[in-house]
């Protein structure tokens, strides 16, 4: 009776730990050159600081979908990538679309308020076209650490891999003493 509480127990603590596994797996294999989570025309944007308030809390969840170039309009708030020279880092912008200039079919600028102009490569999409998860950020963020990544994916795998490789060994020992 204890065994089947105990393999039943396994079972439930299991399947949510390899639903957490897959999750963090995927968001880490998607990261772009800016370390955003991209799964195909979706950007997953973390609101670490207080910089896009009042819209979007810190500890937020931005899930950006990129419908290109032709639906963003004048007035439109659009997320983009800017780099921070004095850091050598990137952060994620929100500013309002004053107007755009079609270069080619795929390249287009955009002119933000304050007289700035970004290329449509630097863009990641519309503030129309996000849905926000309040608090799921934080969640993701801290699953998404090297350290988290380390505690809940290594070194169980290294445990289980070392202990099916004891377990190995034994076997052989119990076939070389029977033969």
């Amino acid at each position: 009776m204890m065994k089947k509480v105990l393999k039943l127990l396994g079972g439930i603590i299991l399947i949510p730990y390899i639903l957490v596994v897959i999750v963090m797996t995927v968001c880490l294999l998607n990261y772009n050159k800016y370390g955003i989570t991209e799964i195909g025309d979706k950007s997953f944007i973390i609101v670490s600081d207080h910089s896009l308030e009042p819209t979007y809390k810190k500890g937020d969840l931005l899930i950006v979908t990129n419908k290109g170039n032709d639906d963003i309009t004048s007035n439109d708030s659009i997320f983009f990538y800017e780099q921070n020279k004095e850091k050598k880092t990137v952060i994620i912008n929100l500013a309002k679309v004053i107007s755009k200039r079609k270069i080619t079919n795929t390249e287009t600028t955009y002119e933000i308020e304050g007289d700035y102009e970004y290329s449509s490569e630097y863009v990641i999409g519309s503030a129309k076209n996000t849905v926000i998860y309040h608090g799921l950020g934080s969640i993701l963020k801290l699953l998404s650490s090297r350290w988290i990544f380390l505690f809940v994916i290594i070194l169980p795998v290294l445990f289980i891999f070392l202990y099916e490789l004891y377990e190995f060994i034994l076997e052989v020992k119990r076939n070389i003493k029977e033969a």
